[in-house]
């Protein structure tokens, strides 16, 4: 389903905190590379997804940075209406399902809840995804075109912890004050979502699931 019109307004965004341009912009993030990556991708949910990514690897960081640039804050307009459209299209997957029971019990921003989980989930589903995250990798700003595709693979999960970092948005539950005892909680209410996980490009049981928040809680 998508709207007839749209109206993208980057004037009515100038005065949202950074912090809140940071998490919704990684939302917007997730949105497109989860759409991109998922089972159900397809070449309309693909092209959405690779407009919309190349918007916000040039944009992001400058829309927070500089909240009255109107042309960054404009291509996250843009890049968060093209991860919709791939919404409509395809779906969402990992992130999503492990962040949905941070926000549901814990009132995580879910935003915020993406930004932690993205690179540990992309991490995870790398290798069913290499092709693809080579792809979206030659879309960042400043790439190295002599990497092969597996190490572009790895450099764009490396990209989007240090961007996570970059944005200083939170790395760990811990800071957030979700203790690990909450663990099997977790790892049971994420693998109850069903609806994201069958989008998963790889197979997913309640040990990788458990991997992917341990990380959350460094010691």
């Amino acid at each position: 389903m998508l709207p007839d019109y749209v109206a993208l307004i980057p004037e009515l965004t100038t005065s949202m905190p950074s912090h809140i341009a940071s998490s919704t912009g990684i939302d917007t993030l997730c949105h497109l590379i989860e759409c991109f990556t998922a089972t159900v991708a397809n070449p309309v949910s693909d092209n959405y997804a690779l407009i919309g990514l190349k918007k916000l690897f040039a944009s992001l960081e400058t829309s927070v940075a500089e909240p009255q640039n109107l042309c960054a804050r404009l291509d996250m307009l843009w890049a968060s209406y093209y991860g919709g459209a791939a919404i409509a299209h395809a779906g969402t997957h990992l992130v999503h399902a492990l962040s949905y029971p941070l926000g549901g019990k814990y009132h995580l921003p879910h935003g915020v809840a993406n930004a932690i989980l993205l690179a540990p989930c992309m991490r995870a589903i790398r290798p069913a995804a290499v092709s693809k995250f080579a792809q979206a990798y030659d879309l960042l700003p400043d790439t190295n075109p002599a990497l092969s595709e597996e190490e572009k693979s790895h450099a764009l999960v490396d990209y989007f912890a240090a961007l996570v970092q970059r944005l200083k948005l939170p790395a760990s539950l811990n800071e957030l004050g979700i203790a690990a005892d909450q663990l099997p909680q977790l790892v049971e209410s994420a693998l109850d979502v069903q609806r994201l996980i069958k989008n998963v490009p790889t197979k997913v049981n309640a040990d990788m699931v458990r991997d992917i928040y341990q990380t959350l809680f460094p010691a």
